[in-house]
């Protein structure tokens, strides 16, 4: 399998400013291939959860890419129950990336982007993304809308984007502070949003189906809360990649009945699997996936393995669910992302204590540079905590900006650093 990605990704390279829509065919029946076989073929190590999750990750992407009149491109962090309620599918920009990166095809957009000025210390997987637009294989969604959270490509990324396609951006602010204003302001752009999809769309809000998106997203971050006391004691068979599909189920896709289904097959699988004495790694940030130095360290594990992802747990908190508006603002206000350092600090040195942690792993993503340039305190202070902390630099999405051997040394001495100290 991995022979014929990478000749696919060699024939996407010489292709896809040629003839994009080619490419861009090629890539859709990709994905609907792996798909289908994915679905009648499952990996028979992952619980049914993660069987689950793959497919309705897998779909959310052709979905949006099939038709991408009816969609939006957005970022991570933008709540999507208003999209879900006017049937706008969200295509996430970094997931998008992630999938060109399982096709062996993205170093053709990295590439592409650079040739047209984008620096090669931008984020990659707005990079690609980027690439992609320029070079005519992403097509021009309905609209692009983002948030400020949590990085400054997002305030580049997104309005290039919007005037490349010629697509209308609409921005939600998030302000630094989290208090009352804040999350009284955001309310008002997310409404403000709403009526501008009224607008455009020809139709208005039904307020009880807003209600009924916001409602599955609640219940879904509760099944997961109830997931965590089991994994500091139960060990779930899971991967890397699996990490980064949650990620998106607790963002873009919340509200759906995927990842609803989901949050509720999760709870059953931790409920009846087996007790857990191997070393349990809280991880920070994105995670390279593809990297086959990573996978044999922490896929199906059961003695080192992810008990919690950082992209994961940042939404598994308590909000108030009457007002959908205050539901969706309280989520972006109060996400660790936001505001200082020192809050996202905390929020993982509490997960880390929940999950009963032996170690942190904290990926330094090339081009991030909120979590690049705080890493040495985010190591300081968690170790201060009692929580050893390895700073990973890597790349979650180009194959040709990193290490594999780096990679394995330096994550392997810290797995064997913890089986020591244990």
């Amino acid at each position: 399998m991995s022979k014929i990605i990478d000749q696919f990704g060699v024939h996407v390279g010489k292709n896809a400013e040629a003839h994009p829509e080619r490419i861009r065919k090629e890539i859709l029946a990709a994905y609907k291939l792996f798909g289908w076989y994915q679905h009648h073929f499952p990996d028979q190590r992952k619980p049914k959860s993660r069987r689950y999750l793959a497919d309705a990750c897998m779909k959310f992407m052709v979905d949006g890419f099939s038709h991408p009149e009816h969609a939006a491109m957005v970022s991570i962090f933008m709540p999507c129950e208003l999209l879900h309620a006017f049937g706008i599918s969200p295509i996430c920009a970094e997931m998008f990336s992630t999938y060109l990166n399982g096709a062996g095809a993205e170093k053709a957009f990295a590439e592409a982007a650079e040739k047209a000025g984008i620096a090669d210390t931008y984020c990659s997987y707005h990079k690609v993304v980027m690439g992609a637009a320029l070079t005519g294989v992403l097509p021009s969604t309905r609209y692009i809308i983002n948030t400020s959270l949590a990085c400054d490509a997002n305030n580049l990324t997104f309005r290039a984007l919007s005037e490349k396609m010629g697509t209308p951006q609409f921005y939600v602010e998030v302000p630094y502070r989290k208090e009352e204003y804040s999350v009284e302001y955001v309310m008002q752009e997310l409404k403000e949003l709403a009526a501008a999809l009224e607008e455009r769309e020809g139709k208005r809000l039904d307020p009880g189906l807003l209600k009924m998106y916001t409602d599955r997203s609640a219940e879904t971050i509760r099944n997961i809360q109830k997931t965590i006391p089991l994994r500091k004691t139960r060990y779930l068979p899971g991967d890397l990649t699996s990490e980064l599909y949650e990620a998106l189920m607790m963002h873009n896709a919340l509200g759906s009945e995927e990842a609803l289904e989901y949050s509720r097959l999760l709870k059953k699988d931790f409920e009846h699997v087996s007790l857990d004495e191997g070393k349990r790694i809280l991880w920070m940030h994105t995670n390279p996936f593809w990297q086959k130095s990573a996978q044999e360290l922490l896929n199906y594990r059961p003695d080192q393995h992810v008990a919690a992802t950082e992209l994961s747990y940042d939404v598994w908190q308590n909000y108030h669910t009457d007002d959908p508006f205050r539901f969706m603002a309280e989520r972006l206000v109060y996400d660790p992302y936001n505001g200082p350092i020192s809050d996202r600090i905390r929020a993982a040195e509490e997960m880390a204590q929940k999950v009963s942690a032996d170690g942190v792993v904290l990926f330094c993503h090339w081009g991030c540079k909120e979590t690049c340039g705080a890493s040495p305190y985010i190591k300081q202070q968690l170790e201060a905590a009692g929580f050893p902390t390895l700073i990973l630099n890597g790349d979650g999405v180009d194959r040709s900006n990193t290490s594999d051997g780096q990679i394995s040394t330096r994550l392997g001495a810290f797995m064997e650093m913890l089986g020591g100290m244990k």
